[in-house]
């Protein structure tokens, strides 16, 4: 059966567990579990290992996702151009330690008093970012844009994230929507970019 690209738009712009803020701050909140344990000076040193590697694994997924679903269209918006630079800094800041410290990590059964102090510093970094997002930027997203576009933007991050059933496991209402973006792929980021710019571009007109 051919596929429907109209009615699978539908789908997802009108899919409410796919609005982008709700995505991010449930990513927010399983990088925050991890970070309550890498601050923790007196957690099981082979916990807190087995803890930053994945989250150094999922800010790696969140930062490529966010990037590309979140960063990308709203820095071509006035209103929030000047937020989103200063977060894209704190990205390449973080992606780069975060690079550094996956090799660093790979192959070790023990954290070195650095690796801990290093990880300690990274995670709040991180927290701070995650923070300043929650606070700043998606109560004026929730305000200025429309849930479809939210929906729209969070379908592309949950593709490019991509959350798995084992990620989502706690969330059980979302079990459709990852069956549904097994058999989807995100949107052409110029094509993307392209129908995010019609809608601010409209908003704005409209002002």
């Amino acid at each position: 059966m051919p596929r429907n690209i109209s009615q699978e738009q539908d789908q997802i712009s009108l899919n409410n567990h796919f609005n982008i803020i709700d995505l991010l701050t449930l990513d927010h909140s399983y990088l925050v579990e991890c970070i309550n344990v890498l601050k923790n000076k007196n957690a099981d040193k082979k916990i807190k290992l087995k803890y930053a590697k994945t989250f150094l694994d999922a800010f790696k997924k969140h930062s490529a996702g966010e990037k590309k679903a979140l960063y990308a269209p709203l820095e071509e918006v006035t209103a929030f151009r000047s937020t989103i630079l200063e977060y894209e800094i704190e990205h390449a800041i973080v992606d780069s330690k975060v690079k550094i410290l996956t090799s660093k990590l790979a192959s070790i059964r023990s954290m070195s008093e650095e690796l801990e102090a290093e990880m300690t510093v990274l995670a709040a970094i991180v927290e701070h970012h995650i923070g300043e997002e929650e606070k700043v930027l998606f109560p004026k997203m929730r305000q200025d844009i429309e849930n479809k576009l939210l929906n729209e933007m969070g379908f592309q991050f949950m593709v490019i994230r991509q959350f798995s059933e084992k990620d989502l496991q706690h969330k059980p209402e979302l079990k459709e929507e990852v069956s549904f973006i097994k058999n989807s792929s995100p949107i052409s980021s110029a094509k993307y970019l392209s129908r995010t710019h019609k809608y601010f571009s409209s908003q704005q007109s409209l002002r």
